[in-house]
């Protein structure tokens, strides 16, 4: 396994020379230039779901909803959330995912997420 601090080190005549172990990092784009965010959602009821169709109709958020706390407490709420998200993200193009029983991704019109066909996964369990 290569270490990471190998990665930067540089090779002079075959042997390799430690220097600094800092890298400066130079950000090109400030805070205010991003387009798109990652938002993470932990739902307990079903009232917490208003805050992720909120998000999800801003148009720039990419939204991890954590639901492991709902469907241990109520598995009818759980259902009930999932279809008002579903709905949500059907009406603004975009697209959904359950991973797990844990998790919901849910996506704006410009991003989609990737699904493998089941012929892939056929293929790599025969390999």
């Amino acid at each position: 396994m290569i270490s990471l601090l190998s990665l930067f080190k540089k090779r002079k005549n075959g042997e390799e020379e430690e220097k600094e172990g800092y890298i400066e990092v130079v950000p090109t784009q400030t805070a205010e230039e991003v387009k798109v965010y990652v938002r993470v959602f932990v739902l307990k009821e079903f009232s917490d779901v208003k805050a992720v169709v909120d998000t999800l109709r801003e148009g720039n958020y990419i939204v991890f909803v954590d639901v492991r706390k709902l469907r241990d407490r109520d598995i009818v709420e759980l259902k009930k959330v999932v279809n008002r998200i579903k709905k949500t993200v059907e009406a603004l193009n975009g697209d959904i995912v359950s991973v797990g029983n844990e998790w919901i991704i849910a996506t704006p019109s410009f991003a989609r997420i990737y699904r493998k066909r089941m012929e892939e996964i056929q293929k790599e369990q025969e390999l």
